[in-house]
């Protein structure tokens, strides 16, 4: 299709092209040979007279015109999908949609093993794909790359639609053959002890709740081990002295598998709410409306059962 003599398929890797800032992987996210790339490249330099890029210590430079494109070009792309694309009638039992959310190991336990089992028996030939955390869902979120992301309730992005799915807790977990705690942890042998905890994604900078509920009362733990997820985290306790400090929700479905126990923090930490969270630009999709509703209607249930009534010792 032709506008004022543009192709617009060039718009389209012209958006990856700036979104890799590489020709090779705008060719692997397109599903284009590099032939066809160098061929879109030449199309669009020869249209707005332009270079459109430079390459600088193997690193791709988009030009200043290409620069000030990359927000108009992305928004058309995103209005073409949104309003043109998507269907105005939703049937799940037909649909081959795939739908891409950013969630955690915890909430993929939670809620998610739920909800796939009741989206499976409505909507057999959908396709789902998982994404780890990053630091980028805030772009991912406002580009599209993303339809859903789930999330506490501190971390938010704003200028996007949100919905509360369910509150949860945190409790201590420890293995069960630990004999330096019992039924119970004082304070004095939770700092003593060597600790769990779980890092998401390349930044190390963030810091977890209870991390900010200790710093806050003046102490400091000893951080000995950390896992990429919470699922392994606790797994890495299995046969050690050592604690970690997790969801409450998380930790009753662990301990019903593996040879761990429960227990109540020595200090409070403050509780959260997992959210929901989507692009603004796709509020109005049905698919998306659809999946939204089941999500938020198994959320219900799981919120009917308080947090801590989970199996502490």
């Amino acid at each position: 299709m032709r506008f004022e003599g543009l192709d617009l398929n060039l718009l389209v890797a012209l958006d990856a092209i700036l979104d890799e800032r590489s020709v090779k992987g705008a060719s692997q996210r397109l599903h284009l040979s590099q032939p066809a790339m160098s061929s879109a490249v030449n199309r669009l330099r020869r249209y707005f007279n332009d270079e459109i890029y430079t390459v600088s210590q193997r690193k791709l430079v988009p030009t200043p015109l290409a620069q000030s494109l990359e927000g108009p070009t992305r928004d058309i792309l995103l209005r073409i999908r949104a309003n043109l694309i998507s269907t105005p009638k939703f049937e799940p039992q037909h649909s081959k949609r795939r739908f891409r959310m950013v969630v955690s190991d915890y909430a993929t336990t939670v809620l998610m093993t739920r909800v796939m089992r009741r989206v499976y028996k409505a909507a057999p030939h959908i396709s789902i794909e998982f994404l780890p955390f990053n630091d980028r869902i805030g772009d991912q979120l406002q580009r599209g790359d993303v339809d859903l992301v789930i999330l506490p309730d501190t971390i938010l992005v704003d200028g996007h639609p949100h919905q509360s799915l369910f509150g949860d807790e945190f409790c201590c977990v420890a293995w069960s053959g630990n004999r330096k705690i019992g039924r119970s942890v004082s304070l004095n042998r939770y700092l003593e002890l060597g600790h769990v905890t779980a890092q998401f994604g390349p930044s190390p900078g963030s810091i977890s709740f209870e991390e900010e509920a200790l710093e806050k009362l003046g102490y400091k733990r000893r951080v000995e081990l950390i896992a990429p997820n919470f699922t392994t985290m606790a797994i890495m306790l299995i046969g050690t002295d050592r604690v970690a400090t997790m969801h409450s929700r998380l930790a009753s479905v662990l301990t019903r598998h593996f040879p761990l126990k429960l227990l109540r923090p020595p200090f409070r930490i403050s509780g959260f709410r997992e959210c929901l969270q989507w692009p603004a630009l796709f509020h109005l999709d049905p698919a998306l409306s659809w999946f939204r509703q089941i999500i938020t209607e198994i959320s219900s249930e799981i919120d009917r059962t308080p947090a801590n009534k989970m199996g502490f010792e």
